[in-house]
């Protein structure tokens, strides 16, 4: 036997000593791969779901909502009107003084906000009716600062709903998967009961309320669907 047949069949030897080493490793990944494709494939229509319903409800203002992505016209005035310190994946931009935050990937709205500081009473009544106009009559009233309009897959949860569930502790139960939220640093509702007991002094305490001022804020968004992105990421 030459020695060219010799460092042949060594060299086939150990080519097949190294499948045979390699083979179960390899079997290893290609289940795994296998097993993880379904799972990746589910999270992923789970995920376009989840955005149809949220689509579906037609939440927003201005002509943007939530879940759904931006027509030809509103990615110019994205482009014309950017907003700064967009979370990396994401851009901001103003219309008006409405701030619109989108997937970039997408270009899916995923939040609508605004923010007014200094507002007074008579701006803060204005921005409740518009909303109440919006969305109609919320779900919740908390601290008599915050208005909230809660969401799930079939439409507005009742107040009565709600608070059924908020006390017997299943508010998990309740599907929540889009918000509207309003949270003010003035009251939004005066007490006018007290006001009537205390006469003068109560009169010049409320004048003093009127011109008070404070900042007023309110988000439309979907936390499951921002969970989602994050997840992505």
């Amino acid at each position: 036997m030459g020695t060219g047949a010799f460092y042949s069949g060594g060299f086939v030897t150990m080519i097949d000593l190294h499948r045979r080493r390699s083979s179960p490793r390899l079997l290893f990944c290609l289940l795994f791969v296998f097993t993880l494709l379904p799972s990746l494939q589910a999270m992923a229509e789970s995920g376009e779901n989840l955005t149809a319903e949220v689509a579906r409800l037609n939440l927003g203002l201005q002509g943007y909502s939530i879940g759904k992505k931006l027509s030809m016209e509103q990615k110019k005035i994205a482009g014309e009107h950017p907003g700064q310190k967009a979370y990396a994946g994401t851009y901001k931009f103003v219309d008006q003084d409405l701030f619109v935050v989108v997937e970039r990937k997408t270009d899916s709205v995923l939040a609508l906000y605004k923010r007014v500081p200094r507002a007074d009473k008579k701006r803060l009544k204005a921005m409740v009716a518009a909303l109440m106009d919006r969305f109609g009559l919320p779900t919740t009233m908390a601290h008599e600062k915050i208005i909230y309009w809660a969401y799930n897959r079939h439409g507005i949860i009742s107040e009565e709903d709600f608070e059924r569930a908020k006390k017997n502790k299943q508010i998990p139960g309740l599907g929540i998967i889009a918000t509207v939220k309003l949270n003010s640093e003035i009251e939004i509702t005066a007490d006018s009961g007290k006001e009537e007991k205390q006469g003068d002094k109560t009169s010049q305490s409320a004048a003093k309320k009127q011109t008070a001022t404070g900042t007023v804020y309110f988000i439309v968004t979907s936390d499951p669907l921002v969970k989602a992105f994050l997840t992505k990421k």
